[in-house]
């Protein structure tokens, strides 16, 4: 009995020693099984699609968006009336006024806005010449008035002219007799011949407003009706958009007169062209600090909303003058000898090609592939993906 027990003791060591034994190799890996199980996956190409398109470099900055040129609007005061003219009929703000109408009345006569540099400085009439009178039969004669040929002197045809010009207004032009005229100009007014008017249909000095962009906008009303003209009337301004922008003094130099401004603003959905039309000549000028220079861009078809809007303005520095091969930055790399290549994923395989690189922006660069084959649609490589997938991404 006791050899029996004897044996199956020992019987059960063994099994219990080859059960501990299974058990415990089961849960011991050998060195090279860790590092097969923790190596990190084949690291896989990211691959990204060239592409053709205009690039460009650009100044990016933002500007607020007003209307344009500024202008107080004062009438100097004609000999042919008494000293005190009151304000009798104004204009609504914001109310445009074309060459020919009437911005306003004073004393019941109409203030007629017409184009011109030279402002009005004195009454016209007969017999009269100068450079503000070829200035009105300029207007009269864009207005289809037909005041005779421009430049041959206040005659006959130029005060039909200015009777149609009042006519359509709504008024009667002003008359003066020859002894009305005698009473307020003396002889010895007359400096040089046709300095003074002779009888007939005058323009007094306060009945025409000459300005030298039309149409314009009432920007600001100064003064009320009733009110005694002493000083500006109005403000008013052009009818088109301008914004105003500025530079840090190192981004100055890049921009000049004349280039073309991307203009947009997404939350207030504005999208605009324009062209700085004016750049200051030192920092610190027109509103703006120490540090930066102040430059205007004129706006081709507003949007309604510009007007005091804030905007972006992007003004491309250096362009592409056609659409061009890119790839991203991080796609180009040096080769041993020095030259520039893209890795090319054909079927699967890279393949360097030579490449000439030119204007860079936006993290794309021109490329121009030298003895190779490279297109539009080429997947390059610009790194790799350590998640063990192969990944393409868009070009952006």
């Amino acid at each position: 009995m006791t050899r029996r027990k004897t044996a199956l003791m020992f019987v059960a060591a063994v099994v219990l020693a080859s059960v501990g034994g299974w058990i415990l190799g089961s849960r011991v890996t050998s060195p090279a099984e860790i590092a097969a199980r923790t190596a990190a996956p084949q690291p896989s190409p990211i691959l990204v699609a060239s592409e053709t398109r205009v690039l460009s470099t650009n100044v990016v900055t933002r500007g607020t968006g007003r209307f344009g040129a500024p202008r107080e609007v004062g009438l100097v005061r004609s000999l042919l009336k008494g000293e005190t003219q009151v304000v009798t009929q104004l204009p609504a703000l914001a109310q445009q006024a074309a060459e020919g109408d009437v911005l306003l009345t004073v004393s019941g006569r109409p203030v007629i806005v017409l184009q011109g540099d030279q402002p009005s400085f004195r009454d016209l009439g007969p017999g009269m010449a100068g450079t503000d009178v070829d200035q009105l039969e300029a207007a009269l004669d864009r207005l289809g008035y037909e005041p005779g040929t421009v430049g041959e002197g206040y005659d006959r045809d130029t005060e039909q002219a200015v009777r149609a010009l009042y006519a359509v207004a709504g008024f009667e032009p002003a008359l003066a007799s020859s002894r009305q005229l005698s009473e307020v100009f003396s002889s010895d007014t007359e400096l040089f011949a046709g300095s003074i008017p002779s009888a007939g249909v005058l323009v007094p000095a306060d009945e025409i407003f000459f300005l030298p962009a039309l149409p314009v906008r009432v920007a600001d009303i100064a003064i009320a009706l009733g009110q005694a003209i002493d000083g500006p009337a109005l403000t008013v301004t052009d009818a088109n958009v301008s914004i105003d922008g500025s530079l840090p003094i190192e981004q100055s130099g890049l921009v000049t007169a004349g280039m073309a401004v991307v203009i947009d603003e997404p939350d207030l959905g504005i999208e605009a062209d324009g062209i700085i039309s004016r750049i200051a000549d030192a920092p610190g000028t027109d509103g703006v600090d120490g540090f930066h220079v102040y430059f205007e861009v004129t706006v081709d078809n507003a949007p309604p909303n510009l007007v005091n809007a804030s905007v972006r303005l992007t003004i491309p520095v250096e362009s592409t003058s056609d659409e061009v091969l890119v790839v991203p930055v991080t796609a180009l790399t040096l080769a041993p000898d020095g030259s520039s290549q893209v890795q090319v994923d054909r079927n699967g395989f890279l393949e360097p090609v030579e490449v000439r690189p030119g204007l860079s922006a936006q993290g794309l660069v021109e490329v121009e592939a030298i003895d190779a084959r490279l297109e539009s649609g080429d997947l390059v490589l610009i790194g790799f993906d350590n998640g063990g997938t192969v990944t393409e991404e868009a070009n952006g």
